[in-house]
């Protein structure tokens, strides 16, 4: 990388804002973000083909949420137990990386008490 390639994003004496096209490769961004590209490209799910900037549109860091892209994916009642999609599946860029005891059950409610 040069510094050719950083002026893709970094503007010079304002290096802080940071802008980016829509096209920009996804190896532009690992060169600041080496453990998110890493992670992202291991991964064997749909998320790992897409480029950074199809997901982090308009603004850097901006982080959108999975029903941006997929509504609601789950009938209203898994919703309601399990509020962030990150409960089960962790992370957009590693999708169901988990072990079964990792995934948290629904909180059970507290016992009603007798009269």
């Amino acid at each position: 990388m040069v510094a050719a390639d950083c002026k893709k994003c970094h503007k010079p004496h304002m290096p802080t804002v940071v802008t980016y096209a829509a096209d920009i490769p996804s190896k532009d961004c690992g060169a600041c973000h080496s453990k998110v590209l890493n992670i992202l490209s291991a991964s064997k799910v749909k998320h790992s083909t897409l480029a950074c900037a199809f997901c982090h549109q308009a603004k850097h860091k901006m982080v959108p949420k999975c029903q941006d892209c997929h509504s609601s994916p789950h009938p209203a009642g898994i919703m309601a137990k399990f509020t962030k999609c990150g409960d089960c599946h962790k992370i957009a860029h590693d999708l169901n990386n988990w072990t079964v005891t990792e995934i948290k059950e629904a909180p059970k409610p507290a016992p009603k008490k007798r009269k």
